[in-house]
């Protein structure tokens, strides 16, 4: 694996920061497969064969029914998400907090199929978005449980009604985790993630329910973000300091791009400066073992607002064709993330609440994210304005 890491400060109508990862990663898919017993072979350990019984046809020996149904929960079940609904579907698997999406199944008799074991439950939002699937007339969200099988490679079929439609009640639990998600105070340190998907815990926590609403939780004045973080020249400052001070050399600051080249910039342009020894081994590591911890998921776009909520759809996209992983919680008390995310306050003199969490990329050989603008007009009109830093 080559560990290389180059940190980019790229500019153009402001300023993005990039961790590029050089890295290729082998992805080893483990399959369960269970074991079946060979006629007239054993299928138990004990000397005396007494927890086995004989099978008088073929005289092979089987294990008693508790064993046999524990083999057929650990085998491989196939199971079918039919969706009778108007709505396009995401199936997500229900791993104990929020969720793992598995697939989506479209519209109006759309089906997905996969491969998964007993007990194993799975829940449905609206493509692109966590806004729960419901019954319309108890606004229950639908959980899909799969159950015991009476033969290995039996299929399973869940089915959406017809009837089935987004809920519409604004101040909900999205997820069973939110009730102990709030009481840990994830409300108060993730507030913009917690109050949309977690909105009736947060309520009863820290009586945040009506910020559910984005027009209340984005107003500039409750932010107090009526005065502009950035001043003429303030970008300039910034990356002259970054490009003469000896504090910086040891992250080996390479000036691409600068305003008349000052500098020594190879361009005449915005500033585009790279830092290429900025992180170490240990913390490139680190950072991938935090990218285990909640897996890589196709990457997206953001598509248009859903609901009052401010929340944008997901979207693929074919001009991303990469894998994703949200650094958060398990992944930012890693030691090597850490002393990255002191590295970077210190740097830029921005604290970290002022971040997203990191993500991780990967990209396969001929994957790709094609060239394209972070931040538009429509971004004027909102309170975090234009992406700069």
């Amino acid at each position: 694996m080559n560990k290389k890491m180059r940190l980019k400060m790229a500019v153009s109508a402001g300023v993005a920061i990039a961790l590029l990862f050089r890295l290729a990663l082998t992805i080893v898919a483990v399959v369960a497969v269970a074991s079946k017993s060979q006629p007239g072979e054993a299928s138990c350990n004990n000397d005396d064969g007494k927890s086995c019984l004989a099978d008088e046809e073929n005289n092979t020996r089987q294990p008693p029914e508790p064993i046999r149904r524990a083999r057929r929960n650990a085998a491989v079940v196939s199971a079918t998400f039919r969706n009778q609904s108007p709505h396009r579907a995401d199936v997500h698997h229900d791993d104990g907090r929020f969720g793992r999406i598995v697939g989506t199944a479209e519209a109006n008799e759309g089906e997905l199929r996969i491969s998964t074991f007993v007990s194993h439950t799975f829940f449905v939002t609206m493509h692109g978005v966590r806004n729960s699937l419901v019954d319309p007339v108890s606004d229950e969200q639908y959980f899909f449980t799969v159950g015991d099988v009476a033969e290995e490679g039996e299929e399973q079929v869940f089915v959406l009604p017809k009837t089935t439609a987004p809920s519409t009640t604004k101040c909900k639990d999205r997820y069973p985790v939110c009730v102990s998600e709030a009481k840990r105070g994830e409300c108060a340190t993730n507030p913009g993630w917690m109050i949309v998907n977690c909105c009736k815990s947060c309520d009863d926590a820290e009586g945040f329910g009506n910020l559910i609403d984005s027009e209340v939780r984005c107003d500039p004045e409750r932010l107090n973000a009526t005065i502009p973080a950035w001043k003429a020249g303030s970008l300039d400052e910034l990356f002259s300091e970054w490009a003469t001070g000896d504090e910086y050399r040891q992250y080996q600051p390479r000036i691409v791009s600068s305003p008349n080249k000052v500098h020594g910039a190879s361009h005449d342009g915005p500033w585009v400066m790279t830092f290429d020894a900025f992180l170490d081994d240990f913390e490139i590591d680190q950072l991938l073992k935090g990218a285990e911890y909640g897996g890589f998921e196709r990457s997206t776009d953001q598509g248009k607002v859903v609901g009052g909520s401010g929340e944008m759809q997901k979207v693929t996209s074919s001009t991303r064709t990469s894998s994703n992983a949200w650094c958060r919680t398990e992944c930012e008390s890693l030691p090597g993330v850490q002393s990255v995310t002191e590295r970077i306050e210190k740097v830029t003199g921005i604290p970290a609440n002022n971040y997203e969490s990191f993500q991780i990329l990967q990209y396969q050989q001929g994957q790709f994210y094609r060239r394209h603008h972070d931040s538009s007009n429509v971004n004027s009109k909102k309170v975090a304005g234009h992406r700069i830093l």
